[in-house]
């Protein structure tokens, strides 16, 4: 299992409670289907407002330039995705 899966599956086991306490954002990780990371994450978007965006290697290190703050980046190609 890759890191960006065992990442999601923790997330999806903490869910419940963070819905629970009314957590204003949740960041649930993009990942391929080997279970990696996708070269570009985002928080949850809050009603009409897109959630922060920045571009990760394959495991999950932000890379330089990361995050915009505006839900629009676009990642560097070679990167996974």
């Amino acid at each position: 299992m890759g890191p960006c899966r065992r990442h999601l599956d923790s997330v999806l086991q903490q869910l419940q409670t963070e819905v629970y306490r009314g957590a204003q954002t949740l960041y649930v990780p993009n990942c391929d289907h080997r279970g990696f990371y996708r070269k570009r994450q985002c928080r949850s978007s809050q009603g009409q407002r897109r959630g922060p965006c920045w571009c990760v290697d394959r495991m999950g290190k932000s890379l330089p330039g990361s995050p915009d703050g505006n839900g629009s980046s676009s990642c560097p190609t070679g990167s996974s995705g």
